[in-house]
């Protein structure tokens, strides 16, 4: 992770084993994030029940307190994690692999997009690229697990975003270098990668948003 640029610099492997040895790493790691979060989520739902609604809600619903409050109490209790857990083996290896396939199609999309792919290798190669890169990123969900330490999590908030940010990145330098056009392209295919998402993600937010003024 320190060193990108020699970091792809071997032959390729094969798109079995840069898969398995992906799948090695990441699935463990995904599952204990991936359970933290889950946890954390049904106690923080279980709270916001019986707990008035947060100022920013009611100003972006524009709704009267009262009624959130109970629409909030009126919401069905949260399940018991030891429910969910079971299935989080089943739903995290899928997750990381439609993430690993979900990258590789928008990567190699905005490598399109700024003239990354005039080699000719095919989306065989984005494949391989993507799953070396998130095996080594994949460790920097090891250290996001640092930001469920109370009051550490919060000191370290900005530095574990900044840190995320560096690993959506990393992923153009094994792009680069696996289709020979250079890391600035690899790069910037992520960075294009990040604007067509958001601006999909904005879309939905807006109208979901909608969606809950009308409901109010």
């Amino acid at each position: 992770m320190v060193r990108p640029s020699a970091a792809f610099t071997e032959p390729p492997p094969t798109l079995g084993r840069a898969l398995a040895r992906m799948l090695a790493v990441w699935v463990p790691l995904s599952l204990a994030n991936t359970g933290l979060t889950v946890w954390r989520a049904l106690e923080s739902y279980g709270q916001l029940r019986h707990s008035a609604p947060p100022a920013w809600l009611e100003q972006a619903l524009g709704a009267d307190p009262d009624v959130l409050r109970e629409l909030l109490r009126s919401l069905p209790p949260p399940p018991a994690f030891g429910a969910i857990w079971p299935w989080l083996l089943l739903v995290v290896p899928l997750g990381v692999l439609g993430t690993w396939i979900h990258d590789a199609v928008w990567d190699h999309a905005g490598l399109w997009l700024v003239g990354g792919l005039k080699a000719k290798r095919g989306f065989r190669v984005t494949l391989v690229a993507e799953a070396e890169a998130l095996r080594i990123t994949a460790l920097g969900t090891l250290i996001d697990l640092l930001g469920f330490v109370p009051v550490l999590g919060m000191l370290l908030a900005l530095p574990l975003l900044l840190l995320d940010g560096y690993l959506w990145l990393f992923r153009g330098f094994a792009l680069g270098a696996r289709h020979g056009c250079g890391v600035w392209r690899g790069v910037a295919a992520t960075v294009v990668h990040a604007i067509l998402l958001g601006t999909c993600a904005l879309g939905l937010a807006v109208v979901l948003l909608a969606m809950l003024r009308v409901a109010a």
